[in-house]
């Protein structure tokens, strides 16, 4: 029993301190090089960009956490008797913290997206996407909802549900609908509610400093204006009517009696929304304007370094397992 506690120590212990230095490389890149994360490439390569720089903590803590188990497990005494100082106590203890958040903001996330859908559907009607002027690969269940708030939203992951406010149904062109749902196919597509969800729930400590709201927010923007660059390469009009759905939708939420509760509530769940209140002026501006240039991606050797790296790591486990041993010793 002492002997999994203690690999228990030790690898919450190692997971806690990835995520501290990893967490830190990840807030002062984004310091450094904000401007040109949010504004070089397609919308669709920022919004690729943002998710892997704001999932890079996690995945090194999981890695480290998980690479020390492993060595733990192959190559630690089950006699040995050491005992784990207060450092390392800290380090697991944070660990332990930043997993039980995780695991606590993801049921919170769902419970709430639970709780809205059930509240828009208490009153709903289906809407038949084949009786709408759209994309035909748009296959979702769909509801129209009545609220103070013109909602065009995805809710789910696995199972999305597409709600459309009946302001929007009434006040927007055939044309215009058109748009918006090629933007909300664009949206099931590219998976935005999972990668949302992973967003809000990532363990580590970004959440907790100015970097991760910020992050988050500008990851929204990029998604939005790569489902806008969807819809827009569906058709050759499809840019002017996207940009009259925006603006229309815009001045609806100005025109309606919004309820604030409902508002606040929408924009902090993982639903992949048209809109979300603000202003609609640079995704506009955006749509008339010509397609950004993509940059070159170096995903692919990022990767390969990465795997190559993980495989040279265990092929030296042991040795690595003993240094850690080493500087262990020293946290006591």
């Amino acid at each position: 029993m002492m002997f999994i506690l203690r690999c228990a120590v030790l690898t919450l212990a190692a997971f806690g301190l990835a995520a501290i230095i990893a967490s830190g490389t990840v807030g002062l890149t984004w310091c450094l090089r904000r401007g040109q994360l949010t504004s070089e490439g397609t919308a669709a390569a920022r919004a690729d960009t943002l998710l892997r720089l704001r999932l890079w903590p996690s995945i090194v803590a999981i890695v480290i956490g998980a690479f020390t188990a492993i060595g733990l497990w192959r190559f630690e005494s089950s006699d040995a008797h050491e005992v784990i100082g207060w450092t390392l106590r800290g380090g697991a203890t944070l660990g332990a913290l930043v997993l039980a958040t995780f695991a606590t903001r993801l049921w919170r996330l769902h419970l709430e997206t639970r709780s809205l859908l059930t509240t828009w559907l208490a009153g709903a009607t289906p809407l038949p996407l084949g009786d709408l002027p759209g994309p035909p690969d748009l296959d979702v269940p769909a509801y129209r909802i009545e609220t103070h708030f013109p909602v065009v939203a995805v809710v789910g992951v696995f199972r999305p549900t597409l709600v459309v406010d009946g302001s929007v149904l009434d006040a927007c062109s055939p044309e215009e609908l058109s748009a918006i749902l090629a933007h909300e196919g664009g949206h099931i597509r590219r998976w935005d509610n999972l990668r949302r969800a992973l967003f809000a729930a990532t363990p580590d400590l970004l959440a907790w400093t100015s970097a991760g709201p910020a992050l988050r927010e500008a990851w929204r923007e990029a998604t939005e204006e790569a489902a806008d660059d969807v819809a827009a390469a569906t058709d050759g009009q499809m840019r002017n009517h996207l940009a009259g759905a925006l603006i229309r939708v815009a001045r609806t939420a100005r025109e309606s009696t919004s309820d604030a509760s409902t508002t606040f509530r929408a924009r902090r769940l993982p639903a992949s929304a048209l809109y979300r209140g603000g202003s609609v002026e640079r995704r506009v501006r955006r749509l008339f304007e010509p397609p950004e240039p993509d940059r070159p991606a170096g995903r692919r050797w990022g990767l390969a370094a990465a795997i190559s790296t993980l495989a040279v790591a265990f092929m030296l486990q042991q040795e690595i397992h003993t240094l850690m041993e080493v500087a262990i010793s020293g946290l006591w």
